[in-house]
């Protein structure tokens, strides 16, 4: 069986959206990351990296002119931490810049206090808590007690197994271009592109054909992008739609494995 995109895969010649050809003006965004897994966020003081030569702006919850919300099953995740950090690598600012090198630059600059909290890393622990992700559901089928009896071999013990990364071909992308009508454009390097649609009119406050998502190439994402993409298409959305500008997000391959999921 030949894939699709084979002979452009082994010549180098697959063009990813870190690959598109930046318009005139682009800016580009570095997400500000959470240090921390659980916390209160005491201070977020954006005024030194603003300063910083070449930084054009920076964004944070309170930027968001629609929802900062990009939950798609369940609507429990904010694109910007305001109040409290879940997770490390959780963005909580954006800084925008004339070039990726002055926005990361200026990255240790914000002014940031987190009041750590404990941390829950196993899932008995956090059921014991009740600090479970949706309601609990049941499945059953007869009486599974006396079924025991009747069986040729019972296995039982515990198993545990550690969490897997995704190393897709390419990291998480995306390159959002302003609309002359007030939409926006966005190349994201995403497996669902209606989620993304859907969640950048979301958080900008539009609708749904206002917004245009292109996915320049499927495969390799083994799953980590059906909706891990969404929140990096969202942020260059937001920097374009407040600034105006072009604005191109291109996570480095240690970021992403570091601050996805």
């Amino acid at each position: 069986m030949k894939h699709d995109d084979a002979l452009l895969h082994v010549r180098g010649a697959a063009r990813y959206v870190g690959d598109i050809p930046v318009p005139p003006g682009t800016l580009y965004a570095a997400p500000v990351p959470s240090p921390v897994a659980h916390g209160k966020v005491k201070k977020l003081d954006p005024a030194a990296a603003a300063a910083e030569n070449g930084v054009v702006a920076v964004f944070t919850a309170r930027d968001i002119p629609g929802q900062n919300q990009i939950g798609s099953i369940v609507q429990d995740e904010p694109l910007l931490a305001a109040d409290e950090v879940d997770y490390a690598g959780q963005p909580l600012a954006l800084i925008v810049a004339e070039s990726m090198a002055a926005a990361r630059r200026a990255r240790p600059l914000i002014g940031l206090e987190i009041e750590s909290l404990p941390p829950v890393f196993d899932p008995r622990e956090a059921w014991a808590r009740g600090d479970i992700i949706g309601v609990p559901r049941t499945f059953a089928l007869g009486d599974v007690d006396q079924v025991w009896s009747r069986c040729h071999v019972v296995v039982s013990g515990r198993a545990d197994s550690g969490g897997q990364e995704h190393i897709y071909l390419e990291t998480q992308s995306a390159l959002a271009i302003p609309r002359d009508d007030g939409g926006m454009k966005v190349f994201s390097a995403t497996q669902s592109p209606t989620l993304v649609q859907r969640i950048i009119a979301r958080v900008l406050g539009l609708a749904m054909h206002q917004v245009e998502v292109e996915v320049p190439r499927l495969g390799g994402a083994f799953g980590g992008k059906e909706d891990q993409a969404t929140a990096w298409a969202a942020l260059a959305a937001l920097a374009a739609f407040r600034l105006g500008r072009p604005v191109k997000l291109v996570l480095s391959r240690q970021e992403d494995v570091r601050w996805t999921g």
